[in-house]
């Protein structure tokens, strides 16, 4: 991928939106990153709330320390229409879109029934991760070839 289209790509992100953006967004979000830096996706993601709240769950960041992955920087931020610039898609992780997000045209989906990480992060983890992996082929597929 050229150096410009790479920045392209790097510039938009994925949007996970939960409630708090503290917990599902925050795991979603920070497995896709992992998972589609392994798989050379030149996609990121982000992780935002409907109504932020802070802090992240100790037990949430502690799950994801074990996991590999560091959130004492993280801060929740709210969805804001700046948030869907460039974003190939945004995901509900539980929650309904703000009005406003079905007028900027950009795919929206729905993830409903994950379980909830404050009762089972295992659970709740590899409901997203398993549907992260199908995002991620998505995404893949219509990227621009080399």
């Amino acid at each position: 991928m050229s150096p410009v289209l790479k920045a392209v790509a790097l510039s938009a992100a994925v949007v996970f939106v939960c409630e708090h953006g503290n917990v599902k967004s925050l795991i979603a979000s920070e497995w896709f990153n992992k998972m589609a830096r392994e798989r050379g996706l030149a996609v990121r993601a982000v992780s935002r709330g409907v109504r932020p709240e802070t802090p992240v769950p100790p037990a949430i960041a502690e799950r994801l320390r074990l996991d590999g992955i560091d959130v004492r920087a993280f801060a929740p931020r709210a969805l804001a229409p700046g948030d869907l610039e460039g974003a190939p898609r945004v995901v509900m992780i539980g929650v309904e879109p703000p009005v406003w997000v079905g007028r900027a045209g950009v795919r929206v989906d729905r993830w409903d029934g994950i379980p909830p990480a404050t009762e089972s992060y295992e659970a709740s983890r590899d409901a997203l991760r398993s549907r992260i992996e199908a995002l991620i082929d998505s995404l893949k597929a219509k990227a621009p070839r080399r």
